[in-house]
């Protein structure tokens, strides 16, 4: 085989199995923290999966919505202030994630907002479900 088409032909290989590799399945990292409910006050949405409290940042477990820029992103954001209004929460704190932000199970008056965000479609289609 000539080396020009071998080397054309292990180039392209290589670049079809890269998509597969970055869409690879995201595995939730192990409880960190107590799963001690904790009232949260003050919240107002950052963006679709993270409020920002008096007590801290706090991301949604169990959503991943789109990102600044990204189709989805205002309606996701907007859908988190409507679930949270009033601004008090429950926590059930999960883990750390790698920008120091607490990962939980937050409650609201309608039971668990990333879960029901995520069930009713705000979630990217691929990607992590924290």
């Amino acid at each position: 085989m000539n080396p020009m088409l071998r080397k054309l032909l292990l180039a392209l290989a290589l670049a079809a199995s890269l998509p597969a590799a970055s869409q690879a399945q995201w595995r939730e990292p192990p409880r960190t923290m107590e799963a001690a409910p904790q009232r949260y006050t003050g919240c107002r949405a950052v963006d679709g999966d993270t409020l920002a409290c008096r007590q801290g940042r706090v991301r949604l477990r169990g959503v991943d919505t789109p990102e600044r820029g990204e189709r989805g992103y205002r309606a996701a954001q907007r859908e988190l202030a409507r679930r949270t209004r009033g601004g008090t929460v429950t926590v059930v704190p999960h883990h750390r994630d790698r920008y120091g932000r607490l990962v939980g199970d937050v409650h609201s008056r309608s039971g668990n907002v990333g879960r029901s965000m995520d069930a009713d479609g705000y979630s990217k289609r691929r990607g992590a479900r924290r």
